[in-house]
């Protein structure tokens, strides 16, 4: 998941640009997080990775812009699940267990496209839907995030949740002591990403 926020941030800025075909590059910065929200029927969790964990390795991708729909290619990354940590010690190796840590030890994520719509003249501030499809276990589906990014010079600001069920990918809650702890379906995926983006240069004209 990580990497799909950093595949947003490079689309994010082809929409500023005149040109059909982009290359960009994006650098996650140390003060964002990604954080997935559960429950049991007792009490809540979360599992994150901060600034300090997410990967802040340059990514680089080709963008292209038809309207306001932003396409990314060659976007198919994966996600190292045991890079997640939490203060629950028992949620997180619940975690891992329920995504089969050992036997799928990463996630994958692809990126169809973006729909960026501008919250001002200005042009500093954006809302959008983001198109993805996400590997989990083998099983992939597709799901449309509500996403907002906030510009300052060639610093992106990308805030975004989503609700999903676990159910989505084969997998079932847990329940412990003979059913008297039950682990919910659903989870809330948020994240809060800052990301250093550049235009690395344009590939072709509208």
């Amino acid at each position: 998941m990580k990497k799909l926020i950093s595949l947003l941030a490079l689309s994010f800025i082809i929409s500023l640009s005149a040109k059909a075909q982009s290359l960009v590059s994006a650098e996650i910065q140390k003060n964002s997080s990604l954080t997935i929200n559960g429950s049991t029927n007792i009490l809540s969790f979360k599992i994150y990775q901060n600034g300090d964990q997410l990967s802040r390795s340059k990514l680089s991708v080709v963008t292209t812009q038809k309207q306001n729909k932003i396409f990314v290619s060659q976007n198919k990354l994966s996600v190292v699940v045991k890079n997640f940590v939490s203060n629950n010690a028992m949620a997180l190796k619940d975690f891992l267990k329920l995504l089969k840590s050992d036997t799928y030890p990463v996630l994958q994520v692809q990126l169809n496209y973006l729909d960026l719509q501008p919250l001002s003249d200005k042009g500093k501030t954006y809302n959008g839907v983001a198109l993805i499809n996400i590997t989990i276990t083998g099983k992939t589906r597709h799901y449309s995030i509500p996403i907002t990014f906030v510009s300052n010079g060639d610093v992106y600001t990308i805030n975004g949740s989503k609700k999903l069920s676990i159910q989505d990918f084969g997998l079932t809650p847990e329940t412990k002591m003979m059913g008297m702890i039950k682990v919910s379906e659903w989870i809330d995926i948020d994240f809060h990403i800052i990301c250093k983006i550049a235009n690395e240069g344009e590939l072709a004209e509208l």
